[in-house]
């Protein structure tokens, strides 16, 4: 890599972290925004070099948000934690990227990522070259009733009674504590619903294995990592149960590329469907990946990454117009 360094930024009066790769320093820069709540990003560069290699076109930036990974680092860093904290600081992030990097930035945002970066592109589009999201939140009354009812109504049709004791306990959406979130997702990742292949168990195992091997994490940083989702979700859920994109973002003044799962029992299709319908946006697509559940970039790596080599600009972003706003500082680590 000829860009490859770790790098703390004060954002929003928090220190948050975030790991700069790219082969060439001519590239467009590309900002992934992790799916969550509370799921870091850093430890992800690896595995999405290996699936994705976006690093020879693309000049990589994995951030850890406030709430996860590196960025518990301190006190103040764990406070705050609400849509409208992060949607700022994204936009925080973009305005520094721009400073830094001279041009627009392209956004991969996956599940609640993808609704950080929606809401960041709408705030301010000047930053924004494309917006692409996958599995995004949408309608988080229709997201919690279909993988609910995904759930109860895959365990009865297989006789698990473990499972649908659980689910039946929780009782349907919405589910506004982590232990009823979790229970949830457990069961709905188990039946196949967030990635083909993978069930809840060996999806936590891979996301410790992958902090523990990453040299970007202390054991300290993994600890405060995996005890910090809980308590990341149980700030966000009550704001995404009642998510609306179509009431609350009708417009996007940047191109949009919407991913979506066929399978997707999380965030779904239909939602996904009536948003790009409606979503006022000089350029829209939805795109469907056939063999995928919630996480497309990581079942169909291939396709993916065509998607995004498709939108890349081949050589330079345009200049941005300068505009307004509350910018981070280059911190210490």
């Amino acid at each position: 890599m000829t860009i490859d360094t770790l790098e703390a930024i004060e954002v929003g009066g928090t220190t948050q972290w975030i790991r700069i790769r790219g082969a060439e320093t001519s590239n467009p820069v590309l900002l992934l925004i992790q799916q969550g709540p509370g799921l870091p990003m850093i430890n992800e560069a690896r595995r999405f070099k290996h699936l994705l290699g976006l690093e020879q076109a693309f000049t990589v930036i994995y951030w850890d948000q406030r709430g996860c990974g590196r960025s518990l680092r301190g006190r103040q860093n764990r406070a705050g934690i609400s849509l409208e904290a992060m949607t700022r600081d994204t936009v925080s992030l973009l305005d520094f990227l721009r400073d830094r990097f001279g041009a627009k930035t392209y956004v991969a945002g996956f599940s609640f990522g993808a609704t950080l970066g929606a809401y960041a592109a709408g705030q301010r589009p000047g930053l924004v070259a494309t917006l692409v999201t996958v599995g995004m939140d949408i309608d988080g009354a229709a997201a919690g009733s279909g993988a609910y009812d995904f759930a109860l109504s895959t365990a009865r049709e297989r006789s698990h009674r473990r499972a649908t004791r659980q689910l039946e306990a929780i009782g349907p959406p919405p589910h506004l504590t982590s232990k009823q979130f979790t229970t949830r997702v457990r069961w709905a990742t188990n039946f196949g619903g967030v990635t083909t292949g993978e069930t809840y168990a060996t999806l936590a195992r891979g996301l410790v294995a992958s902090l523990v091997r990453s040299p970007d994490y202390s054991a300290g940083d993994v600890i405060r990592t995996v005890h910090g989702i809980s308590t990341t979700q149980a700030a966000l859920l009550p704001e995404l149960a009642s998510m609306d994109l179509a009431r609350t973002l009708p417009r996007l003044d940047v191109p949009v590329v919407m991913v979506q799962g066929r399978h997707d029992q999380v965030a779904p299709g239909a939602a996904a469907q009536r948003y790009a319908s409606t979503l006022q946006a000089p350029d829209k697509r939805l795109v469907w990946f056939d063999n995928s559940a919630h996480t497309p970039h990581l079942e169909e790596p291939g396709k993916f990454r065509d998607l995004l080599l498709g939108i890349r600009e081949p050589r330079m972003q345009q200049d941005v117009t300068a505009d307004s706003g509350q910018q981070p500082r280059q911190a210490q680590p």
